[in-house]
């Protein structure tokens, strides 16, 4: 690796803390504001640049062992999350072994035996064996990593053990996600968390691939440029996929095989534009507890624009079944070089559509609201990990803590090691020589944005999943049925979702 590389990689992993969401206060007015110490990173290629192998934990001691005691790991066996945990041997991959070594050096630094539970099923497969173990007792398995959304949503069941109660877990280290600690903690709870342990965090952020070969020969200007002068915009992605579109076959509307601007699917990905646009549902108030604030004119007017692009910008809209299926389509589509630009997450440069696609694609952010707009904000797709302790091991209070140092040194460990091989393996040989494409990167992981309404969605009636079927039958209807939500949210939902989270602190 490049001294250069190293140091982008560095400065890049220094985002760590805003993961999530771009951490946000409540200001006199009711508003909000950028939390600075939130946002203090030292840029790209700057001589602050930390070497991260020189960091070391503040809460472990450097003699602490623990006689040899099995820590038992649940997770998912999915794509994308199943080599975050463990993995079963070397195999030569590079974030395979990273994790291999990450989880030999830790269980021989603490004197601890690993062993791991990955189970398949839906969404929901692990936060129901969670559910199940709080509820009768179980101990079998002592860490569990999952997606955030299907485990966050159950957390008033007292499922989970507060984090902060763990003397070894150092929750405002550089290596855990200190946007994901603002808008997941409440009062002075943590139950779940994530960072550098859950390259998910990095793998399930939302970007914009372009076509370079296609824009370019349709002499159409550089995107690159284009975002620098905050000009990538909802409207100016409509004009794009109108302006490279391109009927091959005569048909006269837009079918396989024709050349268009933007390709796109329904359901998961009209969720970007919640963050891309700035559009707030849950903030926090003074003492860390949600607050309910959509702004419901600021939607309507973004489903508007995404019914446009939808439906009247000559875009390829795919409509195959689940996550993989779509995503499946839309790399193919892309890697065929018919498309000039397509929102996906990141970790599509992993998958065989774009490590065989001929031409050369470049990365910028998803776009934003208008001109006005400050910033672009970047969407995580809501399945990323986050690991918490059930709640089952509430008795074994020397376990709990053993637990917390597990997890602590493989935070650590991961942003020295698992975290930059991520990087190289899913950059290398696309981005590596594109130095415009790592500067965009280093601006997207510095403004991801997502809040606790996402987080929390499933609690107060999917609101954020509403506008899905709005943009795929291309009607708006944000004044009736947000509206009507809206009502029972303020009123019985958020309260119901507080009284129970809280009843876990008395």
């Amino acid at each position: 690796m490049t001294k250069k590389l190293l140091s982008l990689i560095l400065a890049l992993l220094m985002l760590i803390p805003m993961a999530v969401a771009c951490a946000e206060t409540p200001t006199e007015e009711g508003g909000t504001s950028e939390n600075p110490a939130a946002t203090t990173v030292a840029p790209a290629g700057s001589d602050e640049t930390p070497d991260s192998t020189e960091l070391i934990s503040n809460t472990l001691p450097g003699d602490l062992k623990f006689g040899g005691e099995t820590v038992v790991f649940l997770s998912r066996d999915s794509a994308f999350v199943n080599d975050e945990i463990s993995v079963d041997d070397m195999n030569g991959s590079m974030v395979n072994d990273a994790v291999y070594k990450r989880n030999e050096k830790v269980q021989e630094q603490l004197d601890v035996v690993f062993d791991s539970i990955k189970i398949t099923g839906d969404n929901y497969v692990v936060s129901t064996e969670l559910r199940n173990a709080a509820n009768n007792g179980e101990t079998y398995f002592d860490i569990a990593a999952n997606s955030t959304y299907s485990t966050i949503m159950y957390t008033g069941e007292n499922i989970l053990l507060d984090l902060t109660d763990c003397e070894y877990l150092d929750l405002d280290a550089v290596y855990w996600s200190q946007g994901f600690n603002q808008h997941a903690s409440i009062g002075d709870s943590q139950y779940l968390a994530t960072g550098a342990i859950a390259i998910s965090l990095f793998r399930y952020m939302f970007v914009t691939f372009y076509n370079k070969n296609m824009l370019e020969s349709a002499q159409y200007e550089n995107l690159y440029d284009v975002v620098d002068e905050k000009r990538w915009t909802l409207d100016y992605q409509i004009q794009l996929s109108k302006d490279l579109y391109k009927d091959n076959d005569g048909s006269g509307s837009v079918s396989e095989g024709d050349a268009v601007g933007f390709a796109t699917s329904t359901v998961l990905y009209v969720d970007p534009y919640w963050s891309s646009c700035d559009i707030p549902i849950i903030t926090k108030d003074a003492d860390n507890l949600l607050e309910f604030n959509l702004d419901k004119e600021r939607l309507s007017n973004v489903v508007d624009k995404l019914i446009t692009l939808y439906h009247e910008s000559d875009a390829w809209v795919d409509n195959s079944s689940g996550d993989d299926g779509k995503q499946n389509a839309l790399g193919s589509l892309f890697g065929s070089g018919l498309v000039g630009t397509t929102t996906m997450r990141l970790c599509s440069v992993e998958t065989q559509q774009f490590i065989s696609m001929q031409d050369e694609y470049g990365v910028i952010p998803v776009p934003k609201y208008d001109e006005a707009q400050d910033k672009y904000y970047t969407y995580l797709h809501d399945q990323f990990t986050s690991v918490g302790i059930p709640s089952a091991l509430v008795s074994d209070e020397e376990k709990v803590q053993m637990l917390g140092a597990v997890l602590e040194a493989m935070a650590l460990e991961s942003y020295k090691s698992v975290v930059p091989a991520y990087y190289e393996t899913a950059l290398k040989g696309r981005y590596l020589e594109d130095s415009e494409s790592w500067r965009m990167l280093d601006m997207i992981y510095e403004n991801v944005k997502v809040d606790a309404g996402v987080l929390y969605t499933k609690s107060l009636e999917s609101i954020h999943q509403m506008p899905r079927d709005m943009v795929k039958n291309g009607r708006n209807s944000v004044s009736s049925t947000v509206q009507r939500v809206v009502a029972r949210i303020e009123k019985n939902l958020l309260p119901a979702l507080l009284e129970d989270l809280l009843a876990l602190q008395k």
